[in-house]
């Protein structure tokens, strides 16, 4: 008798050992989350390859995937819990969303419609423009213009043409009456003082380059050239100025110290001349300027 209570005594505490084991299996495991959904375009036609990526608020672990032909995707085995999701496809606007994922109920589908990004009237001519096709660009442009008299940047782009076809006249002519409609565009203004300039034009490329704010320039080529159009006038106080803007934008910029140390010997400034032929050396050790800089340096000592 006592044997058969030791039995079931020994029968019981097996079966409660196996259920808190079970017990604390559960307590420890990990339960996940399941997201899925289709992206489409604004129409409901599937988009696929679009870039789909969730990030956790928690603890901002990412995780990326893409849409498959039928715009689907599906991602499982995530932690539960809040997140952005972000869609992103080639010709759309991207889209965030926020969403909270549960692993005790099946979340619902996430059905995410992109809307295209707006085609420019313009995008065609940039193309050719793009390719050097100048011509066809321009006549694109002007076509476009018909069609749409008050489009913005079109007559800037016409501009440009013309000027990439050598009519530098009829590239004044257009740049002026743009910029008689907005006397303070930036580009317009580079635009007429670097064609002055090319025409050799010196006042008048100086007219249109000292109303810009010099902070806002950053190409090095442009104080280049205004320095050696005022090198070649004799301006060479003006020239000298323009050449420093030129190295300050660019470091490693060695025709600006080259035209730097010819119109500091030019004004007698030896040591500057020095300084700037030197560093035609070292940039380019090899070059032609280099060999003469070498000479120059000579001379001075």
């Amino acid at each position: 008798m006592v044997r058969n209570s030791s039995k079931r005594l020994l029968a019981m505490s097996i079966v409660f050992s196996a259920l808190f084991l079970i017990g604390t299996g559960f307590t420890f495991s990990k339960v996940f989350a399941v997201a899925q959904g289709t992206v489409k375009s604004k129409e409901g036609k599937p988009i696929e390859g679009a870039r789909i990526i969730l990030v956790s608020s928690e603890d901002g672990a990412k995780y990326e995937l893409t849409s498959d032909n039928k715009g689907r995707w599906r991602k499982a085995s995530l932690p539960p819990g809040a997140y952005t999701i972000g869609f992103m496809a080639d010709g759309y606007e991207p889209q965030n969303i926020n969403v909270t994922l549960s692993a005790i109920r099946e979340n619902e589908p996430i059905d995410t419609r992109l809307i295209p990004i707006p085609v420019s009237p313009l995008s065609q001519g940039d193309l050719l423009y793009g390719q050097q096709k100048y011509e066809e660009a321009l006549q694109e442009y002007q076509r476009v213009l018909s069609e749409n008299p008050n489009l913005d940047g079109a007559h800037e782009r016409i501009g440009l043409c013309y000027y990439r076809l050598g009519d530098l006249d009829k590239a004044i002519e257009i740049f002026q009456k743009v910029l008689e409609k907005d006397p303070h565009s930036r580009d317009v203004l580079i635009n007429l003082s670097s064609i002055y300039f090319e025409k050799g034009d010196l006042e008048e490329g100086l007219k249109y380059l000292n109303q810009l704010d010099e902070k806002s320039l950053t190409d090095p080529n442009l104080f280049y050239n205004v320095g050696v159009l005022l090198f070649k006038n004799n301006q060479t106080e003006l020239a000298s100025r323009y050449f420093k803007k030129c190295v300050e934008l660019d470091a490693n910029y060695v025709n600006g110290y080259y035209q730097l140390g010819l119109v500091s010997l030019n004004r007698g400034e030896t040591e500057e001349a020095k300084r700037n032929f030197e560093m035609v050396i070292k940039l380019a050790p090899e070059s032609e300027n280099a060999a003469i800089s070498k000479k120059m340096l000579e001379n001075i000592k």
